[in-house]
């Protein structure tokens, strides 16, 4: 259960900070940016996102 909930907070946080740093590199920045630079928080937001989504099916399938 503990674990479970470790992997739910891990995935979230992992989808807020891809989330967030997607919406840094679109809006904040003043220079353009290297495509390369825009992989860091997409490969965040996707580990977050696959993180949950098996936590989450695995947790549907049981009820």
């Amino acid at each position: 259960m503990v674990r479970k909930i470790i992997s739910l907070v891990l995935g979230s946080v992992l989808v807020v900070a891809g989330i967030y740093g997607f919406l840094y590199l679109l809006f904040f920045t003043i220079n353009p940016v290297r495509i390369l630079y825009f992989l860091v928080p997409g490969g965040l937001l996707v580990i977050g996102i696959v993180i949950l989504w098996e936590d989450l099916t695995e947790l549907l399938r049981r009820w």
